[in-house]
């Protein structure tokens, strides 16, 4: 089955605080870790074989795609939509790509969740953006409908980059995958409610077929970034 859109998610953040007594015979405990998620982009070749792309490969018309995630901490996904021609809409959770948006500490989800389901790429070149938000707790899902881009729309459309072309024999582009929401860019007024006060601050690692993305320090606020996805 394939569910032809543009991507874009929303990542709010589920964190730990630690409360200590006084005096000398307290022991202190060590502060916990970001939390992190791992964020794969899988292609369906013609000939059925599923190959996982980097983050900042360069996709063609007609693409099937699949987001596969592992978390380590436990929460709520929510996921939301900018395609190239400017809408915003609900991608996740819907009826579509599945209505349970828990993620579980260790445990891999992918969007859509049904089985041999995939997104198509399509729309006009460019970068569809993802915003991630995941909440501790459930949270009132936005409208499914379809909402007008708060900005102008990017006229930046991706390029291959010819050294690492060379290299890997794929064409990528470097203003795609995760990267930190600028802290005075507009939301979607859906988002609003959910992440308006979300951390912005963001830690990246990249290799080759997955990328990892952590809070900034130990955060228990939200956290919301962005995720591009590149085609032509």
């Amino acid at each position: 089955m394939v569910r032809t859109i543009g991507l874009a998610v929303l990542l709010s953040w589920a964190g730990m605080t630690f409360a200590g007594g006084h005096g000398a015979a307290q022991a202190s405990k060590p502060p916990a870790a970001p939390e992190t998620m791992r964020i794969m982009l899988d292609r369906k070749t013609p000939d059925g074989k599923i190959q996982t792309m980097a983050s900042d490969h360069v996709f063609e018309p007609g693409d099937l795609v699949q987001i596969r995630m592992k978390s380590d901490f436990d929460g709520y996904l929510y996921v939301m939509d900018q395609g190239t021609s400017g809408k915003y809409s609900t991608v996740f959770p819907s009826a579509d790509t599945g209505s349970d948006n828990r993620v579980r500490q260790g445990q891999e989800i992918s969007i859509p969740l049904q089985s041999g389901t995939w997104f198509e790429i399509s729309g006009p070149p460019g970068f569809d953006v993802l915003y991630f938000v995941l909440s501790p707790s459930a949270l009132s899902a936005p409208p499914s409908t379809s909402f007008t881009a708060p900005v102008p729309l990017s006229s930046l459309k991706p390029r291959c980059n010819d050294a690492i072309f060379r290299a890997r024999g794929e064409c990528t582009d470097p203003n795609a995958g995760p990267a930190p929401l600028p802290k005075d860019a507009p939301l979607p007024a859906p988002l609003e409610p959910m992440a308006g006060m979300a951390s912005r601050d963001i830690n990246v690692v990249k290799n080759k077929t997955q990328v990892t993305v952590g809070a900034s320090g130990n955060k228990t606020a939200p956290l919301i970034y962005t995720f591009r996805i590149a085609h032509h």
